[in-house]
């Protein structure tokens, strides 16, 4: 089944689909550069609620700059950004993930502040933050990196999980020891070596040098940390903030603080009318897009449904999470769940027009369809971006907050990244040879050009139409290089050196080029850790790519192609 996503992109590519568009998505900008006047209008719609008050813009500023001083980061122009945020915000978010997470946190940070830059060009002052989201518990997505090696699985990184863990939130996951730290960098370095052998030597010691710088912001978040989490947001922070000036403060969703903060808007969520008007806008989005044929990103919410996860206090349970079930008796809401560690029952009774969740706030965390709505109420966000993931369940998000009155951001998919390495080259190269589709084509190479001129030449339309033909070049490189293992596996001898030999190029083009590891991967910048971009970009340009190329005349959830070795 083709999943709710499409409905975004047939309208941002083809106009088409505008009616389901408008339901699931509030018809969105098509390029970055729409973007500014409609901000000027949500941040009117926000003006006019009764959340974002002075005293709690001051506690969510002064949360947010002690928040980026403990991180390290809290830099002239981070806090330049936090001072701005009650003008509007664009938001990027992701969840807190082993070294930091994959190569596309940093595109989506890199967006955030393009949007921010293009809207205050137009005179719209914006200003991005970053949201470290926590709501799942311990999962291998999370906890699970790779670097590229000599093969086609990659380098795995895998942060342990004690025994008595595994239903806590990824972000509370202790630090293990100092020397499976040093295990884990030496295994990321032996994986790059065979890789480097492609390069002179004056281009080695350039790439060398490089990873070093990687592996330092690595190793100093490390050993500056307990926590997964504190060890992924320091690795951001750095990055985003230290390493590059993009002025991007962050947002900790586990930060004790910030969950108190929070508490109001899940009170919001769990008042009788409101949730019972959330079950049924989120039932009737759900429907439309099931009718359509289209799979949805969210299953259905059931009748007993809560807007927020507990944690448990016990010391043995690490935060251990539960969902809550909702019952109705005499006017209370009884919320009623038992800890998956030590099977204590919890009930939580609370008014159920006027809920007041303020002694639990600590122990309440929001949940995937309910965090957006949440942040809301405490940052008159504008924009979010956000990539496919985010893009199916926002499809069944945004109309449960138009039905609830409650003033929600553009949906913004970032663009999806594909880039070139030394090492993908010269296997491109070989594979040619052996007559093998590859990205690395003339064909490719030539609209790269055409892309870059019609955008410098101010010709939007050039520019898109040939951006969406890269994006089909690419993916028909992607099949077509499939097709051939396919065919090489079920007919060809594979006692035979050469096939075997066309096998393993094959395998690992499609890992390093594609993401693609294992079958049903897909997705260069999801795979790889952001030291592959680091290592290839240069840290003295590592957000230059992304700037160059986010036109305001780009249209959103485009597929581009970042061409280092030109």
């Amino acid at each position: 089944m083709r999943s709710v996503v499409e409905v975004y992109q047939s309208f941002i590519w083809r106009g088409t689909d505008t009616g389901l568009a408008a339901l699931l998505y509030d018809t969105p900008p098509v390029t970055l550069g729409e973007i500014p006047p409609r901000a000027v209008r949500l941040r009117d719609r926000y003006q006019k609620t009764g959340w974002l008050t002075e005293e709690r813009i001051s506690k969510v500023a002064d949360i947010l700059t002690a928040a980026n001083r403990r991180l390290g980061a809290l830099t002239p122009s981070v806090k330049r950004r936090i001072e701005m945020l009650s003008e509007g915000a664009v938001e990027a978010a992701h969840q807190a993930v082993c070294m930091g997470g994959p190569v596309y946190v940093l595109n989506k940070a890199a967006t955030a502040a393009r949007v921010a830059a293009i809207s205050e060009r137009s005179g719209v002052s914006l200003a991005p933050f970053f949201f470290v989201a926590d709501y799942d518990e311990v999962q291998p997505e999370l906890t699970n990196m790779r670097t590229p090696l000599l093969g086609a699985e990659g380098n795995l990184v895998s942060f342990p999980v004690p025994e008595g863990y595994e239903y806590s939130p990824v972000s509370v996951l202790p630090a293990p020891s100092d020397e499976w730290y040093v295990r884990v960098e030496e295994s990321v370095r032996a994986g790059y070596r065979p890789l480097f052998k492609v390069l002179d030597d004056r281009a080695k010691t350039m790439f060398e040098e490089r990873l070093e710088q990687a592996l330092s912001v690595v190793r100093w978040a490390f050993y500056n940390s307990q926590t997964l989490g504190e060890w992924s947001q320091k690795i951001l922070a750095r990055l985003l903030n230290i390493e590059c000036d993009l002025g991007v403060p962050l947002l900790p969703a586990s930060d004790p603080q910030v969950r108190e903060t929070m508490v109001g808007g899940m009170e919001y969520l769990l008042a009788s009318d409101n949730r019972d008007r959330f079950l049924r806008a989120h039932d009737q989005a759900t429907q439309a897009i099931l009718q359509a044929g289209l799979d949805t990103g969210m299953g259905k919410r059931p009748d007993d449904y809560v807007p927020f996860f507990y944690e448990c206090p016990g010391r043995e349970c690490h935060r251990a999470r539960m969902e809550l079930h909702y019952e109705s008796s005499d006017g209370a809401a009884l919320l009623r769940g038992r800890c998956p560690v030590c099977q204590q029952h919890v009930e939580i009774e609370a008014d159920a027009q006027d809920p007041d969740l303020s002694q639990f706030a600590k122990e309440l965390a929001p949940r995937v369809d309910t965090r957006q709505m949440v942040v809301d109420m405490l940052i008159p966000t504008v924009c979010h971006v956000g990539g496919p993931g985010e893009a199916a369940y926002y499809a069944q998000v945004i109309p449960v907050a138009r039905e609830l009155g409650i003033t929600f951001p553009m949906f913004v998919k970032y663009p999806r990244v594909y880039f070139n390495t030394p090492w993908g080259e010269s296997m491109a190269a070989r594979l040619k040879e052996a007559k093998v589709s590859v990205i690395q084509s003339q064909a490719v190479f030539g609209l790269l050009g055409s892309i870059a001129r019609a955008r410098k030449k101010g010709r939007p339309d050039d520019m898109n139409s040939r951006v969406s033909e890269l994006e089909r070049l690419i993916s028909q490189a992607h099949s077509e290089a499939n097709s051939t293992l396919k065919q090489l596996l079920e007919q060809a001898d594979m006692t035979n050196e050469e096939n075997h030999r066309l096998k393993f190029d094959l395998e690992c083009y499609l890992s390093w080029a594609f993401g693609q590891y294992t079958l049903g991967k897909l997705g260069q910048e999801s795979t790889w850790s952001w030291i592959e971009w680091a290592v290839n970009a240069g840290f003295r340009d590592l957000m230059g790519p992304y700037e160059r190329a986010y036109d305001s005349a780009l249209k959103n959830g485009s597929t581009l192609f970042v061409n280092f070795m030109a």
